[in-house]
C-alpha cells in the first residue's frame, strides 16, 4: 500500500474515531476499524464491522464517531 494512502487512512480515523485513554475500548475499536481498512473495505463498512465486534465484548459500549468533516 502505498504511503500517502496510508497516511490518508490514519488521518481520516484520528479524525473520526478520537484516540482514548490506554485501556478504553475505543482503541481497540480503533485497532478494528484500521485493520479492516489495510483490508480494503470502506470506512463506513469498517465501522460497522468494528462495533458489532465490540459490543460482543463490551455490551454497553457507546463508540465516539464523528461526522466527516
Amino acid at each position: 500500500m502505498h504511503y500517502e494512502l496510508q497516511k490518508a487512512m490514519q488521518r481520516e480515523l484520528n479524525e473520526r474515531i478520537p484516540p482514548a485513554p490506554k485501556g478504553d475500548p475505543q482503541n481497540e475499536l480503533r485497532h478494528v476499524v484500521n485493520s479492516q481498512r489495510l483490508s480494503g473495505k470502506s470506512f463506513d463498512q469498517s465501522v460497522t464491522i468494528a462495533v458489532s465486534l465490540i459490543h460482543k465484548r463490551y455490551p454497553h459500549f457507546t463508540p465516539r464517531i464523528l461526522p466527516p468533516q
